[in-house]
């Protein structure tokens, strides 16, 4: 089957993500490369970093840099406030044009307690904060795909992975994205193949699944390959 490569020029214009692979696997290179792509193809003005270890993404300048959770409601909030004064213009080109993305990394057990339960908002409600020419991009990395919230996991436009240690988590995974097209026996036979002729294709390499593609028929729609260029 014909899996091609993924190109960012194919996010939305504001996108909600979630790349899920255990530790050491690359889930920073890869994020760290797809934001140099975006920033190179002009789609980001802004990146902030929201991590507990302030680890990786040197890219990212100090300044836009967080340990705590706190202040990624001080943007959304701002955001809003950009959105509602930009369906008061009338021209376009009296409207803000800002294009952002948050990375969220090693959050994903605090986001789901009583204090942060914020990732199903985001994951529903976010691309509602940045109507064009306003653009919000989150990017949620984690080790482990059942932190992540159905919910979320179901509203993401792009969920990107590659092997999955635990066998639990991997049937979840297919049973998410892989067996969309198919969901008989042998359907899910050819998916998990898929599945596994992908992962073992190149080191590092991960796997794609855009949810954000409509009328999909075949894998080949849906699912595609990334890979840090370094």
């Amino acid at each position: 089957m014909n899996i091609v490569n993924y190109n960012v020029d194919m996010l939305p214009t504001s996108s909600f993500n979630l790349i899920v692979a255990k530790r050491r696997s690359g889930k920073s290179v890869v994020v760290e490369f797809m934001i140099k792509e975006m920033v190179k193809k002009k789609l980001l003005d802004l990146v902030f970093l929201f991590s507990p270890t302030d680890a990786g993404f040197d890219i990212i300048d100090k300044s836009s840099r967080y340990k705590s959770i706190e202040t990624l409601m001080t943007i959304i909030e701002n955001y809003k406030g950009l959105n509602e004064y930009n369906k008061q213009q009338k021209r376009k080109k009296d409207k803000i044009v800002l294009r952002t993305a948050i990375i969220i990394d090693d959050f994903a057990v605090e986001l789901k307690t009583k204090n942060f339960n914020i990732l199903e908002t985001l994951a529903v409600l976010g691309r509602h904060y940045s109507y064009d020419p306003l653009s919000l991009h989150f990017f949620i990395l984690s080790q482990s795909l059942t932190k992540i919230p159905r919910v979320v996991r179901l509203n993401s436009d792009i969920i990107m992975f590659n092997a999955i240690a635990s066998a639990v988590e991997l049937d979840l995974l297919l049973m998410e994205n892989f067996y969309l097209i198919d969901g008989s026996r042998e359907g899910r036979k050819e998916g998990r193949k898929l599945y596994n002729d992908l992962v073992v294709e190149e080191d590092y390499l991960f796997v794609v699944v855009d949810n954000s593609k409509q009328n999909c028929r075949c894998y080949s729609d849906y699912i595609y390959k990334y890979k840090a260029i370094l």
